[in-house]
């Protein structure tokens, strides 16, 4: 509860101040129009102009810009940064000591535009080097590709997001932060507009995330997405979608559990004015757990009423609810149903001189790893700042609450668990390509039980975590293509 409580005033307190931190009119800001550490100027060919839907259907994966006057171009970014991090809990170690870890990481971002195909690939990979018994050197691959082909009433898109990390993705703890890898690399990662999803395949109901992490133990994750939006009529569209995703840990004696997930989802989309729409959405889901004894097929139907409404250029709120139906086939116990909620709510502003970002979802996820699939409830808060011409800064806060759904000889013996990060980053643009930055995180994993892995009693377990990383990149211009 003490966890929750803390949460729950922190959310509030970050809630209250971003309204202030972007509006402030005090600050040390550049004159109007100008950016705080403007990308080099993109060389090559003019493209011709590609049309962008500013407010495509609430029910489909893909989000409007905030940035709707900037047109997107075919070109190719990249760039490397290297950064060490102090690390207080290295291992989640019963005795916590502080621990180096040095990472090199690259990236790539390329961007192609037809008139009626689009296509954009990211790459963020590397090495890092933990510097802890037992430990040693971990891989660290990120990739992400789109593909889109385009009509005059629709789009079918194909995505694929893959990841080989040594810690889960939610804060981004394989980068040493989550504000660090944003201010750093993030930008490569999150592609130059047409990657409407994120890095790291944060699609949902259709996605693969893992929300928690014990240690560092290596992983694979993939999720495949293939959707389709057709408008029927200037207010109305269908959406539909569907996935397959699974996470393969490395180290079978970790005792962690490996899954797999097919997802669906159908919507119907009605916009009622320039500025909103509602909509209906189907969902589906189902987890299997390869080689696991005590735990089966998870299915769950759920059924979502959404509103939406964007200001171009300026807002961005979705807000979802309904109920969802989980069954759950147990060879050792039968079959269980039970009736829950589902639902979501995001917002994103964009002030004068900052953005800020909040998101909440409630829905069944795998587990991460550590349960035979979980309830899950996930909020996070970002904002972020440019200040002094060449400043930026990121604050980022995450909470996630699962709630096991089954029993399984393999994974974490208890019933919940509780995962919070906290962070922020400063990042300074010295010359034209290159740059510094300085981060802090702090993670904290809460059991609601003395816990297993594998059988094996955890001991004294202590999750808490410090992170202070400090990095250099440096970016190649933009490079246009045709």
């Amino acid at each position: 509860m003490n966890i929750r409580k803390t949460t729950c005033v922190l959310v509030v307190l970050v809630a209250g101040s971003l309204v202030a931190w972007g509006q402030d009119p005090a600050a040390q800001v550049p004159a109007e129009g100008q950016q705080s550490a403007p990308p080099p100027a993109a060389f090559g060919q003019d493209n011709p102009p590609v049309l962008v839907n500013d407010n495509p259907p609430i029910s489909g994966l893909d989000r409007p810009s905030l940035e709707p006057n900037i047109q997107p171009r075919s070109m190719l970014l990249g760039g490397v940064e290297g950064s060490e991090s102090l690390d207080t809990n290295l291992g989640s170690d019963a005795y916590p000591a502080i621990h180096s870890v040095t990472r090199g990481l690259g990236g790539l971002t390329m961007q192609r535009l037809w008139s009626r195909y689009q296509l954009a690939a990211a790459y963020v990979g590397g090495a890092a080097y933990y510097n802890l018994a037992g430990q040693g050197v971990k891989q660290i691959q990120e990739v992400q590709a789109q593909q889109s082909l385009l009509w005059r009433t629709g789009q079918f898109t194909v995505r694929d997001s893959f990841s080989y990390l040594p810690e889960g993705s939610f804060g981004y703890g394989s980068y040493g932060g989550s504000g660090g890898f944003q201010l750093g690399l993030g930008g490569i990662g999150e592609g130059m507009g047409v990657l409407g999803s994120g890095f790291g395949g944060h699609y949902g109901i259709l996605g693969s995330e893992q929300f928690g992490s014990l240690g560092q133990e290596s992983r694979i994750t993939n999720v495949a997405v293939a959707d389709v939006v057709e408008n029927l009529t200037p207010r109305s569209s269908l959406t539909a979608a569907g996935s397959y995703g699974l996470v393969h840990f490395d180290n079978a004696s970790a005792g962690l559990i490996n899954s797999r997930q097919v997802g669906a989802q159908a919507g119907y989309n009605y916009t009622l004015g320039p500025k909103d729409q509602i909509a209906v959405v189907f969902g589906y889901q189902t987890f299997h757990f390869p080689g696991l004894i005590g735990a089966d097929n998870i299915n769950t139907e759920s059924v979502q009423f959404m509103y939406g409404r964007r200001v171009s250029g300026r807002m961005d709120l979705v807000l979802g609810a309904g109920p969802q139906w989980t069954r759950i086939q147990d060879p050792l116990s039968g079959t269980t149903s039970r009736l829950s909620g589902s639902g979501l709510a995001t917002l994103r502003y964009k002030f004068k001189r900052a953005t800020a970002a909040v998101s909440y979802e409630h829905f069944n996820t795998s587990g991460s790893g550590f349960y035979a699939g979980a309830e899950s409830d996930v909020v996070r808060i970002n904002a972020a700042r440019s200040f002094w011409r060449r400043y930026n800064a990121n604050a980022d806060i995450g909470y996630s609450r699962n709630k096991r759904l089954e029993t399984s000889l393999l994974g974490v013996n208890s019933n919940s668990y509780q995962y919070v990060f906290a962070g922020f980053a400063v990042r300074r643009q010295f010359g034209y390509n290159w740059g510094a930055f300085l981060s802090y995180q702090f993670n904290d994993q809460i059991l609601d039980s003395s816990c297993t892995v594998g059988g094996v009693p955890c001991g004294n377990r202590i999750s808490v975590r410090h992170v202070l990383t400090i990095g250099l990149d440096w970016h190649f211009r933009p490079i246009r293509i045709d």
